[in-house]
């Protein structure tokens, strides 16, 4: 079952999903889309209720645009819940790689060759499409170079991360963002309205969804309580635990946690200079750690011995 990658009812970006349906019934919806921004704000979610509103349009318990919701009992939902629908095709990372390869590829052309035994459209979806390798974004650009007839690509992308410019060509861009109180519902959403119970250090508008996610599972793996985690036993519990390179959560945030920690000193005006000038050298740093593939653990305990510890 898949349907926990959606919710029924969409909570966010309502006003786009306005304008698409727009685009689709008067048939201006371009024939391959790139929804980019952050990540974990909604882009799929998003788009499985743009796929349900065009594959549900034939059924009397089709979905519901006055309330921006699906209908449980239609049969599009229940196909898309359990990616089974004839006129759907999904694509996302394997997980243990994080890479979308050239077999899945493979596989969306046989889709496309397939006929269809309905008047409906289409439609595939590719989520995380940065995670398209050179072999399977080569494969790609060629059938997103043909025209076809009632069919759309819909590719979401995280903004952070890049994707291969002649792909990002071939697509007409849509970006997402969210509005400081949309950013919250959505985070509350991630925490099980918990946002309000969270420690003043991470009530940081610069903070995506995703991150609130990460934390939320760092500290269920960890037995950790998420109302009593705050920035500084939240390193402590890192800095105790030492599987720096093993925690998905550690190797992705850490620079972050880095400049939450030296704003919150330039923010106490404790020796502003002196800060500003660390948060420039372990940003330079993290640059080196990423594009030379240097010791990621020995950055860790760098920013432990020079400033945590001298707390």
């Amino acid at each position: 079952m898949i349907d926990k990658l959606f919710n029924v009812e969409l909570k966010l970006f309502k006003s786009n999903l306005d304008f698409f349906i727009n685009l689709y019934l008067e048939s201006k919806l371009p024939q391959t889309l790139l929804f980019t921004g952050d990540k974990s704000i909604g882009k799929l979610d998003f788009t499985y209720h743009l796929v349900n509103f065009i594959l549900s349009q034939q059924e009397e318990t089709k979905y519901n645009v006055k309330s921006y919701k699906i209908n449980i009992e239609s049969k599009t939902f229940k196909q898309l819940s359990k990616n089974s629908h004839p006129n759907f095709f999904l694509i996302s990372s394997n997980e243990s790689r994080k890479n979308i390869e050239i077999s899945q590829i493979k596989n969306l052309q046989n889709f496309l060759n397939k006929s269809c035994f309905n008047n409906l459209p289409k439609i595939i979806v590719i989520n995380e499409s940065e995670y398209l390798n050179l072999s399977s974004s080569n494969a790609l650009l060629k059938l997103l170079e043909k025209n076809y007839s009632n069919v759309f690509f819909i590719l979401i992308h995280d903004i952070k991360k890049t994707l291969i410019p002649t792909i990002k060509s071939r697509c007409i861009t849509f970006k997402f963002y969210l509005s400081d109180s949309d950013k919250i519902q959505r985070i509350n959403e991630i925490l099980d309205n918990q946002y309000d119970t969270l420690s003043s250090d991470f009530k940081n508008k610069y903070l995506s969804p995703i991150f609130f996610s990460d934390l939320r599972d760092y500290c269920k793996k960890n037995s950790l309580e998420l109302s009593q985690i705050n920035l500084n036993n939240l390193l402590f519990d890192i800095f105790l635990k030492k599987n720096f390179k093993k925690s998905t959560f550690v190797y992705n945030n850490f620079f972050l946690l880095i400049q939450l920690f030296l704003f919150r000193r330039i923010e106490d005006k404790l020796e502003i200079e002196k800060y500003f000038s660390l948060l420039k050298y372990f940003t330079k740093r993290f640059d080196d750690v990423i594009k030379y593939n240097l010791d990621f653990e020995s950055y860790v305990l760098e920013f432990k011995y020079l400033i945590y510890d001298e707390k």
